[in-house]
């Protein structure tokens, strides 16, 4: 059938509608890619670059930790280091078999443990080895094996291992932040954590660092420097004599102090078992990290006798000669107080009281101070509060049995029984009598150091003055007499006068019915005696074989003093 004028006219007319149509989808098309590749090209650019730019923090190196010898050499307790490890994302791993293979060989790593990591599919993060070499790592970086990156951390280090390790505390990390915990590590984390620093860079698709287009925002701030009033030589030997003492007899803990009386300053602070801080996570009972020469506290016994005679002398009530009969024991509404050896020695003086350590002497003074006097001189010692040292978990002791106002109570008191306090309390307390009666605060840190060089040094702070100079003197001289004579010399060293008294208590039982058979052996005592380098405290819980301190701490006491005269060349002040 032949086509009509009609017919070829509305062909043309839709072949003319197909065309026009397919030429305003190209101009649409023409003008999308205009709009993307010109109009909104930058938009598109930055993007991209959000997509691959990252911002991660930069670790800030930790701060380290430094004790002195006499001469002022620094000496480093706590290091901080870069170290490398391999890490995987195994969400992002097709092949963990190969890998692990791969891995094994580089590492020295046995291939199933690495494949056992490789195959936690759900896991976008684990360790495959740490601290590995610079060597390794650039092969590792080199072959860009997917999902596997090597990273950088700081680890802490302690040169000594468990020198000073109560004193140190340790760093430990709570995810992927490191903290320190216990010790000068948790009392100073601001000073030595330092500022996290800003890094701004290019990961290409695989994952790795772009080297071009790296830079940093903000630089990572150091932390700073902790110079210690720690002697690094008087720490050694004190922990040697604290640990032979503790095996020697038995001991279940054994605490150590050395401290300079007229400043505060502590040369020396251990206690016994120990533990490494470098592999702290080794130890499974949590307890042996607290310090317990601050953060617990215990019954001293006689070492406490001193602070009774002080405030009887301060107030005029005796006299060094006064004279007192001792029955050899006393009686409280119906309780006993007796001697150690449950004797009586008839008429003695004050000094004989602490030469011999009599119980009913104690006392006899305490009677003559009344209880708030009595209260008031416990309280003035530092009894009762925090002495302030620069360590964290510090707690106050415990004078709670006196507020009952019984007489017992403060009988027992006298003594140093009945009332708990701290060693570092009962160093400080007799650090005042040996200080011409000035308590001071006592500190560990000497100088901080920040990363720009600014020092922030620590002075000397007086708490108070808690008895006379004279009263000093005259208690001085009393218990040198007590070294000499109550001990058989054996505290005592060859050529000066030595001051110091021993304490044995028995322990509470845990059920607070009474006391157990076991005690608490300690010691105290300082030299030069009347111008003091340093003063000890010495302490062994729970020692056998030997009923009292005079015969287990002196002679600890006698090596310590006689190694910290040589060491500081102290000339000889009795000829």
């Amino acid at each position: 059938m032949p086509r009509t004028p009609h017919f070829d006219a509305n062909l043309k007319r839709r072949m003319n509608w197909i065309l026009l149509f397919f030429f305003g989808a190209g101009l649409a098309l023409l003008g999308r890619l205009f709009q993307l590749q010109i109009i909104d090209h930058k938009e598109f650019i930055k993007a991209a670059s959000r997509q691959h730019r990252q911002v991660v923090e930069l670790l800030a190196e930790r701060g380290p930790i430094f004790a002195r010898d006499k001469s002022g050499n620094a000496i480093p307790l706590a290091l901080s280091r870069s170290s490398r490890l391999v890490v995987a994302s195994p969400g992002d791993i097709e092949n963990p078999s190969e890998l692990a293979v791969n891995l094994s060989a580089e590492l020295s790593v046995p291939e199933k443990e690495i494949l056992a990591k490789l195959e936690k599919k759900g896991d976008y993060y684990e360790v495959i080895a740490k601290d590995i070499s610079r060597e390794s790592a650039e092969r590792i970086t080199a072959r860009r094996f997917p999902g596997i990156y090597v990273e950088e951390e700081k680890v802490r280090t302690y040169p000594h291992g468990t020198l000073a390790a109560h004193l140190l505390g340790f760093v430990s990390k709570i995810q992927a932040e490191a903290e320190g915990r216990y010790g000068l590590e948790r009392y100073y984390e601001q000073d030595l954590a330092g500022n996290k620093g800003i890094l701004e860079g290019v990961k290409d698709a695989a994952g790795f660092w772009v080297a071009l287009g790296r830079r940093i925002i903000r630089p990572p701030k150091e932390g700073a420097k902790l110079f210690l009033t720690i002697d690094y030589n008087i720490q050694q030997k004190v922990e040697s004599v604290l640990k032979a003492s503790k095996e020697k007899w038995g001991a279940n803990e054994g605490f150590a102090i050395v401290l300079d009386p007229e400043t505060g300053r502590i040369l020396a602070l251990s206690a016994a078992p120990q533990f490494d801080p470098g592999a702290f996570s080794k130890e499974k009972d949590l307890s042996v990290f607290l310090n317990p020469t601050v953060e617990s506290m215990y019954e001293l016994g006689s070492v406490m006798k001193p602070i009774t005679m002080a405030g009887g002398l301060e107030d005029g009530l005796v006299r060094a000669d006064s004279t007192y009969y001792d029955p050899g024991e006393i009686k409280i509404k119906g309780y006993t107080i007796k001697n150690f050896d449950g004797k009586s020695y008839k008429t003695q003086t004050m000094t004989q009281v602490l030469e011999k350590s009599l119980n009913t002497g104690a006392v006899h003074v305490a009677r003559l101070l009344g209880r708030d006097r009595q209260w008031e001189y416990l309280r003035k010692f530092g009894f009762g509060e925090k002495t302030g040292v620069d360590l964290p978990g510090e707690v106050s002791g415990n004078l709670s049995n006196l507020s009952a106002e019984r007489e017992i109570e403060f009988a027992t008191a006298a003594f140093g029984q009945g009332i708990a306090v701290t060693p570092l309390q009962m160093a400080m307390a007799v650090g005042a009598i040996a200080n011409e009666g000035k308590l001071m605060r006592p500190y560990v840190v000497e100088k901080i150091v920040d990363d720009s060089g600014n020092e922030i040094k620590k002075e000397p702070q007086e708490v108070r003055q808690v008895i006379s100079k004279e009263t000093a003197e005259t208690l001085t001289k009393m218990l040198i007499s007590v070294v000499r004579v109550g001990y058989e010399n054996r505290a005592g060293v060859k050529g000066y006068f030595v001051a110091g008294k021993t304490g044995t208590a028995q322990i509470p039982r845990k059920d607070g019915r009474g006391y157990s058979d076991q005690v608490i052996h300690s010691f105290v005592g300082y030299a030069p005696a009347f111008n003091p380098r340093f003063l000890v405290f010495l302490q062994l819980n729970a020692p056998t074989g030997n009923r009292f301190a005079a015969n287990t701490l002196t002679p600890a006491f006698h090596d310590l003093a006689e190694y910290i005269l040589n060491y500081y060349q102290v000339p000889p002040d009795e000829y």
